[in-house]
């Protein structure tokens, strides 16, 4: 696979269209076609090929999300899809990844969005994501569950996705919390709905460095908190 050609800081991928060039464009299209044929079964079974192969869509989602945005809706939400599950992977390197990809994903929402104009792109991002409206809320839901559940000490990589996706959309985080909050006793209900205040309280509408990691110590003690009481 090579993520790290597609990665490289080094080469300027703008210059192929600013040059017509459709060489990297047939380079991506091939990985992609070669990404797509390989059965779930055999990723999750190789330790190599998961690694090559999350690594290699992680990629994708970071530096050429434009090239993602052009495919089918259901190839588009196959290859979202392939992060959810790779979320409850156990091994880390998995895990970050995937998470990587759903808040490059995430991100690149909420910092476009809004713009007076949307690029091709966004407007293709959000038809793909249209089809299937229970997509964003699968995904932070299976976020905090690996949050809350895992017994690692490193939560970096997923409250990234995590604060992405709140601030793309308020509406998948109030149905997670109300369906989070409806399965705890009532004496814990009002205790879970303390630390999801907490949590979001004066949060900044922004995905500035210093408002991620506010929101990882912010995430640290949610799960601290909520680990003491909920009935997991």
């Amino acid at each position: 696979f090579p993520f790290k050609l597609f990665s490289d800081p080094e080469w300027n991928f703008g210059v192929f269209n600013l040059y017509n060039d459709r060489s990297l464009q047939n380079v991506l299209d091939v990985t992609l076609q070669i990404i797509l044929q390989i059965p779930s079964a055999d990723v999750l079974e190789y330790v190599k090929l998961t690694k090559a192969y999350y690594g290699t869509i992680e990629v994708f989602f970071r530096q050429h999300l434009d090239v993602l945005s052009m495919l089918d809706s259901s190839i588009f939400l196959q290859l979202v899809k392939a992060n959810h599950e790779g979320l409850q992977s156990s091994d880390l390197q998995v895990i970050s990844q995937c998470a990587s990809s759903i808040d490059h994903l995430a991100s690149y929402i909420f910092l476009n969005i809004n713009r007076p104009k949307l690029s091709q792109t966004v407007t293709n991002i959000m038809g793909h994501l249209d089809t299937e409206p229970e997509c964003l809320l699968q995904l932070l839901n299976t976020l905090f569950n690996s949050l809350l559940f895992s017994t690692g000490s490193n939560y970096w990589p997923l409250t990234r996705p995590i604060l992405s996706i709140i601030l793309v959309s308020d509406t998948c985080f109030q149905e997670l919390k109300n369906q989070m909050i409806s399965t705890q006793i009532p004496e814990n209900q009002i205790k879970l709905q303390t630390e999801f205040n907490r949590l979001t309280e004066n949060l900044s509408q922004s995905l500035e460095v210093s408002t991620r990691d506010k929101f990882t110590q912010r995430m640290t003690l949610f799960r601290s908190n909520v680990r003491g009481f909920m009935n997991l």
